[in-house]
């Protein structure tokens, strides 16, 4: 008997809003051979892989993807409605996608093959960039993300 609590078909997805000591969010754009979302606008993190603590799995990809190394993070948005698997991966039943914001990271980026550029820019002027089929994540995220950094000076 299958245990009720053990989903089937599940992806999780974990990206992080990295803001540098200027304010800036990294931005990463993916390449045009990129299968899901090509050429468009990222923030790094990725896949969760089985039998992976979930903080050790964000933590890896970030370093894979960007080569920084994050000292301490926390979540800003959980996306609620990615039922539709083709906004990241092909053949999931369905997606969760977590947001994480970290202040606190450390090195230098250097991009691995899952990213052709970076650049350090305003949360606003990414709001502008092309995210491709993400179902609205990103967006979303950043928009968590400015009304977080709203609220901090308006306390």
């Amino acid at each position: 008997m299958l245990n009720p609590k053990v989903l089937q078909s599940v992806r999780l997805i974990q990206k992080i809003i990295i803001v540098n000591e200027d304010g800036l969010v990294l931005a990463m754009r993916r390449p045009t051979s990129d299968r899901s979302r090509p050429d468009s606008w990222d923030f790094p993190g990725g896949g969760y892989e089985q039998g992976e603590d979930i903080r050790q799995s964000l933590e890896r990809e970030v370093m894979e993807e960007s080569g920084l190394t994050l000292s301490s993070f926390q979540p800003i948005f959980i996306a609620s409605k990615i039922n539709d698997a083709s906004h990241f991966y092909k053949g999931e039943n369905t997606v969760f996608a977590v947001c994480y914001l970290s202040l606190n990271w450390s090195g230098d980026v250097v991009l691995s093959n899952e990213h052709v550029e970076y650049k350090w820019v305003s949360p606003e002027e990414f709001l502008t960039y092309e995210f491709g089929s993400d179902g609205g994540f990103f967006t979303e995220s950043l928009s968590a993300y400015l009304q977080m950094k709203k609220q901090s000076i308006g306390d």
